[in-house]
């Protein structure tokens, strides 16, 4: 059950409307949900591309021997997370984000790696979030919003 307080009023609401409206929107514009799925896929598999990782330290000694190694990565490139959700403002917001408690604060570095240890190619001191994540979201979101328009039109 969810309660909705706004100054004197109050509602309860027994039934998830959020899950309720997704199952409408699958059932009216089936292409819209298909091509929603198509972008965030592309989206990741090319984020997951230059998602960089951390160095290992790497201690030698006066010989160039190495001494000691520890991988410092803590593996961003696997939590990344899509779904969709309907906010109390009525709004359709469909996401991908990392879940990683540092991933927005990630920026790329001069000789950065990623997770096979292939040189990454982006704006240097760009944040990795902005130019993996977001930017290309925004690119297709109009492609998204005109799938939903042609799907409503057929079903008016």
């Amino acid at each position: 059950m969810k309660k909705f307080k706004t100054g004197n009023a109050t509602v309860e609401i027994e039934q998830d409307l959020g899950q309720m409206f997704l199952g409408f929107l699958k059932f009216v514009a089936p292409n819209a949900e298909r091509i929603m799925d198509e972008e965030l896929d592309k989206i990741e598999e090319e984020a997951l591309k230059d998602w960089p990782q951390r160095k290992p330290i790497v201690r030698t000694n006066k010989a160039g021997e190495i001494v000691f190694f520890r991988r410092t990565t803590k593996k961003s490139w696997k939590m990344f997370r899509r779904g969709a959700r309907v906010l109390a403002s009525g709004v359709l917001e469909v996401y991908l984000k990392n879940t990683a408690d540092y991933s927005y604060v990630m920026r790329f570095g001069v000789d950065s790696k990623n997770k096979d240890g292939k040189d990454i190619i982006q704006p240097q001191g760009k944040r990795v979030a902005d130019e993996l994540m977001i930017k290309p979201l925004r690119k297709s979101a109009n492609r998204v919003v005109k799938a939903l328009a042609e799907d409503l039109k057929k079903r008016l």
